[in-house]
């Protein structure tokens, strides 16, 4: 019996995968092209509405089908859930911030691409760090707890933007935050792919992982939809310094919103259940 079921050929499910593909695929450009083209016009309404047609197709094929590419039941899982969710709210938050860095550094203050690339180096340096040390503290703490360090150290570092976010600002008055924010947007990457793949089989890890990751494409769509928006409010018509201002105000809202919507995630991680160390540990080493 054993033989017979090890030797089993799984089938491919391909209609699911078209399904959710061209749902997923109409549903960014819906997202993205909204605000540009405009939400009522019949470009963007057939592409939402079949968006959610074949979304829907999806999930009626997968509860149907025998060897489907997302196993329902996942969905039970509260970890995935909830990682699926931080996965969606850090793309909309902590991947916002390269977008409006570049506007400020180039836009606003007139660095140089040069000078743009150099910047960035610190915020780089910043985030490789926050990753290693989210690795020994999950190894330490509760990844819950690692979680909650790192939207609340995010959150700290977001707002400390705000200070550099002005034409005047010069960048030394920006880089408490770019480190500080950095570090917790590593130590939030590093947790909240933990986080989805606790209570899945061996089997399914690769499922859940993708699952997630949609998650996190989505929410960098819903990010370039809402926050390149709200941040432009305001800039039409405008040239010169008047623009310049405009520009800086509205990066600064950004990073305001960025921040309440690490609040979000910060609640999120503390619904979590908590999870034993031991385990954790032996998650890592595999």
């Amino acid at each position: 019996m054993l033989c017979r079921s090890l030797d089993r050929t799984r089938s491919f499910d391909l209609f699911g995968a078209l399904t959710v593909t061209a749902g997923a695929t109409l549903l960014v450009y819906t997202l993205v092209q909204g605000p540009e083209i405009g939400w009522t016009s019949s470009s963007i309404i057939i592409s939402a509405v079949l968006s959610i047609l074949l979304l829907a197709l999806f999930i009626w094929i997968e509860l149907r089908s025998k060897d489907p590419l997302m196993p329902i039941h996942l969905l039970r899982n509260r970890n995935l859930i909830s990682g699926m969710t931080t996965t969606f709210i850090f793309m909309g938050t902590f991947g916002a911030l390269p977008y409006f860095l570049t506007v400020l550094f180039q836009s606003v203050q007139l660095f140089s691409a040069l000078q743009t690339g150099l910047a960035f180096l610190v915020p780089a340096i910043s985030i490789a760090i926050g990753t290693q040390l989210g690795a020994k503290l999950v190894t330490h703490f509760q990844t819950r707890s690692t979680l909650i360090i790192g939207f609340i150290i995010g959150i700290i570092g977001t707002l400390l933007l705000t200070i550099g976010g002005h034409q005047d600002s010069s960048y030394w008055s920006i880089l408490p935050g770019l480190i500080i924010s950095g570090i917790g947007q590593g130590i939030t990457w590093t947790s909240m792919w933990i986080v989805a793949s606790m209570g899945v089989a061996d089997k399914e890890q690769g499922v859940a992982s993708a699952m997630a990751s949609t998650a996190l494409n989505i929410g960098n769509a819903v990010r370039m939809a809402i926050l390149i928006a709200v941040a432009n409010i305001g800039t039409e018509g405008k040239t010169g310094a008047t623009l310049i201002s405009t520009l800086a105000s509205g990066g600064r809202t950004v990073f305001y919103l960025a921040a309440v919507g690490m609040l979000v995630g910060l609640i999120v991680a503390v619904t979590l259940p908590r999870s034993k160390t031991k385990k954790i540990k032996q998650e890592l080493a595999s």
